[in-house]
């Protein structure tokens, strides 16, 4: 096999049961999976999570959710984006939990529902993608009270925060957000609220309210350093990456000082170098950004693999489906040699086969 993508679900197992360790009694925890589970499989990713703490599951839309259904046949799986009215006998067929932001879905999901059926209602806490203004909330809930079988049960916010920069403003806007839950309980007694993703989580553990939403501390990466300035560890120490891909070395050649090489000569070699050949390039998710062949005041950046724990750092400009990396100092790198690779995990091709490892 040239290239694969290793999918270690012990990782993705241990990272689930440190995320229920941390969370407070009585909170449930959604293990998000949405976007094919981060690049991990979501059908993989949430079987590994239910079976080590997570209580349901979250993807993006209906679709989404219809496919994960006919495997996880009582877990409530909940849809975080709004869907469209007509989507609403989709939503019903398969008992998944939407999000909604108008009324108009509402009075469509009741008229497909045979029985009662849950939504949450998101609130625009200053991302602006979607959700309803807090002040607009009762107001629509107070549009619901005809409807027979459309019920909330959840109000639901994703914070416009980004970590270190703005907590004050996170803090005060929790805090709101919890009492317009408050609030709102008094026409929907039954309401969840639930506003804590992995950043909200590791910076304001005291607002994990009645549910956390986690995808990205699930899949090993902390979404926030605040923790750095206390001099502290992570809030939930001991995660793991479960997810890595490899391709291995098809070419290697040395190559002169002086010696142009790719298209049109855009690369230099500044001195002997011994090149390596993988057959992985930006059509499998690779960077797209050239190696810089100029003068330049710093060293910029460069991209690399990883071969035996050492660096080989990309060469030239990356192909749709090759790359040329720098093994000069790498004596142990020969034909066949896998070369660990940095892809978006979301932006990885999912032709590449996923191999797991349990």
């Amino acid at each position: 096999m040239l290239k694969w993508v290793e999918i270690n679900l012990k990782t993705l197992a241990g990272n689930t049961r440190a995320i229920k360790k941390a969370l407070k009694p009585g909170v449930s925890f959604m293990a998000v999976v949405k976007a094919d589970g981060y690049g991990h499989g979501a059908a993989a990713a949430g079987k590994a999570a239910l079976e080590n703490g997570a209580d349901r599951l979250g993807v993006l839309t209906a679709e989404e959710g219809a496919a994960l259904r006919s495997i996880f046949k009582k877990t409530p799986i909940h849809l975080l984006a709004p869907s469209l009215p007509e989507e609403a006998p989709l939503i019903v067929k398969h008992s998944l939990v939407p999000t909604i932001d108008s009324i108009n879905f509402i009075r469509a999901l009741d008229r497909a529902a045979k029985k009662p059926v849950p939504y949450h209602i998101d609130i625009d806490l200053g991302l602006g993608r979607w959700g309803v203004k807090p002040e607009a909330a009762g107001h629509l809930l107070r549009k619901t009270e005809g409807l027979k079988k459309a019920f909330a049960a959840g109000i639901s916010a994703h914070l416009a925060y980004r970590p270190a920069q703005n907590m004050t403003e996170g803090e005060e806007k929790l805090s709101s957000f919890f009492s317009l839950a408050v609030r709102l309980r008094a026409l929907a007694p039954a309401l969840k609220a639930h506003a804590a993703n992995s950043a909200i989580l590791c910076d304001f553990p005291h607002w994990q309210l009645d549910m956390v939403r986690i995808g990205n501390l699930l899949y090993g990466i902390y979404p926030t350093d605040v923790y750095k300035k206390s001099k502290q560890g992570p809030p939930l120490p001991g995660l793991g990456r479960p997810w890595q891909f490899y391709a291995r070395i098809i070419s290697i050649r040395d190559v002169k000082k002086g010696e142009s090489l790719g298209y049109a000569g855009e690369f230099t070699a500044p001195t002997r170098l011994r090149l390596a050949t993988i057959p992985a390039g930006y059509s499998d998710g690779l960077t797209m950004e050239p190696a810089e062949n100029k003068i330049r005041i710093t060293s910029g950046f460069r991209y690399w693999g990883i071969i035996n724990g050492k660096k080989a750092f990309f060469t030239g400009r990356t192909g749709i489906a090759h790359t040329m990396l720098d093994v000069t100092g790498i004596p142990e790198a020969k034909i066949g040699t896998p070369v660990a690779l940095h892809v978006r995990r979301t932006a990885a091709n999912t032709k590449i086969p996923r191999i797991y490892k349990k």
